[in-house]
């Protein structure tokens, strides 16, 4: 497995165990945070490590949980960027369900730290999600 496939698993892995800072961790201060999908309101990029933290620090007054299912992790032949695949089955704090399939592009520096993360999945289901919490 590659270093970037290596910690691609192991993000996905802190985040369905809602470690955020050991997610936090993973990054480096020059990390940027792509979203292109990103719900109207919401930045689609973000940069350095305060504001990209600060984005996964609010994961769990959304999510009480987060199971990443279905994981495929490809392997580039660039050993610093990896792609993966998951569908998401996670609860909402409000205890309703939350389905989403996820594209994920990470690539790493040398030290092992997320410099660039991607993230893709459908806007639709986000947005549903984000009213369902709006309505409690």
């Amino acid at each position: 497995m590659s270093k970037a496939t290596e910690r691609l698993n192991q993000f996905l892995t802190a985040i369905s165990a809602m470690e955020i800072e050991n997610v936090q961790a993973m990054f480096a201060d020059n990390v940027t945070q792509f979203v292109p999908f990103a719900p109207e309101g919401t930045p689609d990029n973000i940069i350095g490590k305060e504001a990209v933290s600060a984005t996964f620090a609010s994961l769990p007054m959304m999510f009480k949980s987060m199971n990443y299912t279905n994981i495929e992790l490809v392997e580039t032949k660039d050993e610093h960027f990896a792609i993966g695949f998951a569908d998401a089955n996670a609860t909402l704090v409000n205890d309703k369900p939350y389905h989403q399939r996820y594209v994920f592009y990470v690539r790493i520096n040398e030290a092992g730290l997320i410099t660039e993360y991607r993230e893709y999945m459908n806007p639709i289901a986000l947005r549903e999600a984000i009213a369902q919490l709006s309505q409690n």
